[in-house]
């Protein structure tokens, strides 16, 4: 038995204030150690950051123009509401009137044969020229001709081959007033079936910042340049096509109502049955998931750029893996835009219909069409 040592009583009061002192500093030593970019488990499941392991890395380069207070991760006003309707300024004024609130921010893209269709879609600029709407524009960077040999084409690309019509391109929209517009360039590379959908994520990066060192070199510019791969699981890991933060302004992930493991409900599947699975889509896909939502806004917060959903929808999709007419989803989709944390800059709904299935909430979502009118028509 071990001998222990009788020690002379200590007075309480100077015990008591020695034990507060410790706890303190101990306090204290916690809070400067802790991560300040590491949300807590509350923001977690609220829909706000959520911290994931897999990061790309950083470009330590100088950025090559001055970030805005909200590409250092301050969101500084409500996020920007924006649509896509086609290359229809008329359907943009009918959602705008259908829904209350102005739309701002327009989402359109070229599906293009030649490069000529790239580098000058005048038909394009002209409808939404003096519309007072922002573009979000969709940016091929190969026309749909070289799909075939995409490989060697992206190679071109990335050695200067088609600079010439980026710069052109640019050069148009500044002159038809969107020198502001955002531009999605390569939208949704992770994806194979896009001509820049490749394996090769060096040659990608190379090209991307050839895209975007030409584009910026034109006068009068003030582009938005938005990195834009899709949500959730892809063939190809999108982390690892990072350009570089000197290349980006903003993060922007495209998200749909969509989950192959939770859809196509089963037979007979009740209410109850149907909202089971499609909470579940939003924790396990969606949101969560090593590449949902959760893990896309805090990428976008480690490399200090706004984050932005430049396409998200429900999906009635013809093969079943989407979740229809959802109104759970929206209400998920409302809660984490507007989360202060996620510092989401703007957020465009996907209302046309699609080859693989109905988007167009007034037509096809009655129940989801009156939830999307209470949540945003404010």
């Amino acid at each position: 038995m071990r001998r222990i040592r009788k020690r002379r009583s200590l007075p309480l009061l100077p015990l008591l204030i020695s034990l507060v002192v410790v706890l303190v500093l101990v306090n204290v030593a916690v809070l400067v150690t802790r991560p300040a970019d590491r949300p807590n488990a509350s923001e977690r499941r609220s829909g706000a950051l959520a911290v994931t392991a897999a990061e790309g890395a950083a470009d330590t380069r100088p950025a090559t123009r001055k970030a805005s207070p909200s590409a250092q991760g301050i969101q500084s006003s409500k996020p920007r509401f924006g649509a896509f309707v086609g290359t229809d300024s008329k359907n943009a004024a009918a959602f705008e009137k259908w829904l209350g609130p102005p739309v701002q921010d327009v989402v359109d893209l070229l599906h293009p044969d030649q490069w000529s269709d790239i580098s000058d879609p005048q038909y394009l600029l002209d409808e939404w020229k003096d519309t007072g709407y922002r573009l979000i524009f969709a940016v091929p960077m190969l026309p749909d001709a070289l799909l075939p040999t995409k490989e060697r084409a992206m190679r071109n690309g990335a050695d200067g081959e088609y600079d010439r019509y980026f710069t052109e391109l640019a050069e148009n929209l500044v002159a038809n007033g969107q020198e502001d517009a955002v531009l999605r360039i390569g939208w949704e590379f992770n994806l194979k079936s896009w001509a820049w959908g490749i394996k090769d994520h060096d040659v990608f990066v190379r090209f991307f910042r050839r895209v975007v060192t030409a584009m910026r070199s034109v006068r009068g510019q003030r582009f938005d340049i938005n990195w834009n791969p899709n949500n959730g699981f892809n063939p190809y890991d999108a982390v690892n096509y990072w350009p570089g933060n000197a290349y980006v302004d903003s993060v922007g992930v495209d998200a749909y109502d969509v989950d192959r493991h939770q859809y196509p409900y089963p037979k007979n599947c009740s209410k109850v049955c149907r909202e089971q699975r499609q909470q579940t889509a939003w924790d396990e896909a969606i949101y969560g998931g090593p590449r949902g939502l959760s893990f896309w806004a805090f990428f976008a917060q480690k490399h200090h750029k706004p984050f932005s959903l430049p396409e998200w929808s429900m999906w009635d999709r013809f093969d079943g893996t989407g979740g229809g007419d959802d109104p759970l989803f929206l209400s998920q989709m409302h809660y984490f835009i507007h989360a202060p944390a996620n510092n989401v800059s703007f957020a465009a709904y996907f209302n046309l219909n699609s080859p693989d299935g109905h988007h167009a909430i007034q037509k096809y979502f009655p129940i989801g069409a009156k939830r999307f009118r209470e949540l945003f028509g404010t």
